[in-house]
């Protein structure tokens, strides 16, 4: 659908988004860390022109499919024959011709063709001209054709996949809602203020924040430049996280209620970048303090995973939110941990390396980078995670696994791996597909009975 935004003027910025297509394209970067990287280590560009960037690159790389193929169907040489600059100029001016319908056509080819020259490709300019020039004149329906994987920019075997789990009119709806823009959604830091008390600060600086009513500390943002730079943020006042991994903290959140414990351990055995471990230790502290508990050796978080770099990541998150109930320690999850059969968790977070396959609308390029082979060992992985955590749950505790991906095999096969377990039951589970209010995301919940 196309976008409407304020547009950058000039050929800087679309430079900086044809460095970060190519880069991406030889590479297989992460696209969400190129751009960050561009646009941290660029500090001429002013906030439109960053906004610009980061929404060119993210539409370019989303539509790489269909824009291809309504390049090809106007060019005499096709893309994958064509030079990666000269591919990449025409993705990202086909982008703004059909997808950016506030960027006026003669800009858009004009300063395509000055890119052209500018990276030495002056003989070409004359070709980037008339493609783009038929392609606007013409305006194709990227919508018209039958197949899928064209039209909604899929892999074909991500198509077929989603069609033989879910169905092709599900399939579709779950391919379409993972285009365009997504809502940001934040959860208020309940240590430190209420959910109104954080939307009239937001409002004081000029962000829209919208409450949303089935999550009770949630909010929608919107108006907001860089989210890093608002007083709420840096304060500690708030986490970034969709409303679908706050469903695993609202988890935690009842079985704490239900149970009302005198203390409480828990793991999170893969768990940056922290969200999951901060918003359960936020719910730790507070209702220690709401029951006047003293929190140190009684409530304890740890959170692991497999470098220090990811570990610096949570605790800056556990700083900035104030959480010092969260340890961290660097340990490889598919390993057996005799320390802490000994010393057993109340309740472990197994959120799980996945496809990704839930988070495509933000994560735009995991489409791309992902093979058919790797939903299998991606499994596999899980499996050998999961198979080392009943002996670290104590009698009476508790698993939550998610992912944020929505294949069978990554979702409810764990599950009923899990149910063989002796001792494990399960209490709830839950899978959201795009389209359905959130990301895609699975969460299953169980209980560790006396497995004797």
């Amino acid at each position: 659908m196309p976008g409407k935004m304020a547009v950058a003027k000039g050929i800087g910025p679309r430079d900086t988004v044809l460095d970060i297509l190519l880069r991406q394209e030889k590479t297989g970067e992460k696209l969400n860390e190129l751009i960050n990287r561009s646009l941290a280590s660029e500090k001429s560009f002013d906030a439109r022109d960053r906004a610009f960037i980061k929404h060119l690159s993210e539409g370019t790389v989303e539509r790489r499919i269909t824009l291809d193929h309504v390049i090809d169907r106007f060019s005499n040489v096709k893309t994958g024959k064509m030079k990666p600059v000269i591919r990449n100029i025409l993705r990202l001016g086909t982008y703004e011709l059909l997808f950016m319908d506030s960027v006026p056509s003669r800009a858009v080819i004009s300063t395509s063709v000055e890119l052209a020259k500018k990276r030495h490709f002056g003989t070409l300019s004359g070709f980037v001209n008339a493609v783009l020039r038929t392609i606007d004149r013409e305006r194709p329906d990227t919508y018209e054709t039958e197949e899928l994987s064209v039209r909604y920019s899929f892999p074909a075997w991500i198509c077929e996949l989603f069609i033989r789990e879910f169905g092709e009119k599900k399939a579709e709806e779950i391919m379409s809602a993972s285009l365009g823009s997504r809502p940001v959604y934040i959860r208020n830091n309940i240590l430190k203020q209420g959910r109104d008390e954080l939307q009239q600060l937001l409002s004081n600086e000029g962000v829209t924040a919208i409450p949303l009513k089935d999550h009770e500390n949630a909010l929608e943002i919107r108006d907001f430049g860089d989210i890093t730079e608002l007083k709420g943020y840096r304060e500690g006042l708030f986490s970034v996280q969709d409303i679908s991994s706050m469903s695993v903290g609202e988890e935690i959140g009842k079985i704490i209620s239900e149970r009302k414990p005198e203390s409480f351990f828990i793991i999170d055995v893969c768990a940056s970048p922290g969200g999951k471990s901060c918003h359960a230790a936020e719910i730790l502290m507070k209702y220690a303090s709401d029951r006047g508990l003293s929190v140190e050796n009684r409530f304890s978080l740890l959170s692991r995973d497999l470098s220090q770099s990811k570990l610096e990541r949570i605790m800056e998150n556990r700083d900035r939110l104030g959480l010092d109930i969260i340890k961290t320690e660097v340990f490889d999850a598919e390993k057996r941990d005799e320390r802490r059969e000994e010393e057993k968790a109340d309740l472990i977070i197994a959120d799980l390396p996945c496809s990704g396959l839930g988070v495509t609308g933000r994560k735009n390029d995991i489409k791309y980078r992902l093979k058919p082979e790797d939903i299998g060992s991606l499994s596999a992985l899980q499996g050998e995670i999961l198979k080392n955590i009943p002996a670290m749950l104590k009698k009476g505790g508790y698993l939550i696994f998610s992912v944020c991906t929505i294949t069978r095999e990554e979702t409810v096969a764990q599950r009923s791996r899990m149910e063989k377990e002796p001792g494990f039951t399960k209490i709830s589970e839950k899978l959201t597909l795009p389209g359905e209010g959130s990301d895609g995301f699975y969460y299953a919940v169980f209980r560790m009975e006396d497995r004797s």
